[in-house]
């Protein structure tokens, strides 16, 4: 199901933003201690070569976030280090942008 244009932003590089979600109907996003390492974690591994994270609060139905989205020049060295087939389509959409051919990445050891 594609995603209304009203829920996408663009962000530009090396801005700071202010960023958020909460769950539906004050249902809880963390149900377990064990959730929110987990959700730092997986944060970590994802949101790391795009954007530097100055703080974060987790709460029990939604979260905050505040970052800085990392220059271009970083964002496609980190994408140029990825195997062609690990990359998201929204990841090849932008190296497209950027001009860079999506077939000629190094393999990922």
């Amino acid at each position: 199901m594609p995603i209304s244009e009203k829920y996408l932003a663009d962000f530009e590089e090396e801005e700071i933003y202010h960023v958020y979600n909460r769950t539906n109907n004050m249902e809880k996003l963390f149900l377990t201690d064990e959730n929110r390492p987990f959700f730092l974690k997986r944060y970590k591994e994802i949101i790391s070569p795009f954007a530097d994270t100055f703080c974060w609060n987790l709460l029990p139905n939604h979260f905050h976030l505040l970052i800085r989205i990392k220059s271009e020049k970083l964002v496609i060295g980190h994408l140029q280090t990825k195997a062609v087939e690990a990359l998201t389509i929204t990841e090849r959409k932008f190296l497209r942008i950027a001009n860079l051919p999506t077939t000629d990445h190094k393999r990922k050891p």
